[in-house]
């Protein structure tokens, strides 16, 4: 009986890491260009502090890799793309990539964004003053070329 039981845990330990409750959040992968256009240099700080839970382009750690650990990690990337894919930045509409763009500013002006826990473990994730400055004028500026394409029925450009 005993035996049996420590098979049933080995078996049962070395299968967690197939064991995937939210889905195949790691084996959905896209090399499409995050947001588009980059005139403002903001690209490479979205890359840096953004995509790994916002986008499709995720950099999966060692670590999540490994049972409870992995399901933590893929929950957060999970949610995170469900408020907000950067890989499907064309899909959304124009008042949805308003709203989005709002959200970003404030919630990167407000230190919200990337997560502090995040920046725990990804401390090249972390932004600085003008960084955040910048994301906030970056997303300001979209959102005023959003609004003046849609009035003039021009199609907005990539970003």
């Amino acid at each position: 009986m005993r035996l049996q039981l420590c098979f049933l845990a080995a078996v049962t330990m070395l299968s967690l890491p197939f064991v995937h409750p939210f889905g195949p959040v790691k084996r959905q992968h896209s090399e499409a260009f995050l947001i588009g256009g980059d005139s403002d240099g903001v690209l490479p700080l979205l890359e840096r502090a953004c995509q790994n839970c916002h986008s499709q382009r995720t950099q999966w750690p060692l670590y999540s890799y490994l049972p409870l650990a992995s399901w933590a990690l893929e929950h957060d990337v999970a949610d995170g793309r469900e408020h907000m894919d950067f890989s499907r930045w064309d899909t959304y509409s124009p008042e949805q990539k308003q709203d989005l763009l709002a959200r970003i500013g404030a919630e990167v002006r407000n230190r919200q964004m990337p997560l502090p826990r995040y920046v725990l473990l990804h401390p090249e994730a972390r932004l600085s003053d003008a960084e955040i400055q910048a994301i906030y004028e970056w997303t300001k500026a979209q959102r005023r070329a959003l609004k003046k394409s849609t009035m003039t029925g021009n199609k907005p450009d990539r970003g």
